[in-house]
């Protein structure tokens, strides 16, 4: 796998693994109703596993393509 691909995706999922939390900290201690906090999480639950997705697909893809 390319160096620069793999680099890039590490620092993709550091990045996303340090504002995730926090984001979800300050929502949490908002005064939002709870169906908006709910529905903020899932949404942003949602966006991850699609990302996760794309990101594995688009792996195999390079795999089998032999890149």
């Amino acid at each position: 796998m390319n160096e620069l691909l793999f680099s890039g995706l590490a620092l993709l999922g550091v990045g996303i693994m340090i504002l995730a939390p926090y984001g979800i900290y300050h929502i949490a201690g908002s005064d939002l109703p709870p169906t908006i906090k709910i529905a903020l999480e899932l949404i942003v639950i949602g966006l991850g596993l699609a990302l996760i997705h794309v990101i594995r697909d688009r792996l195999r893809s390079i795999e089998e393509e032999g890149i």
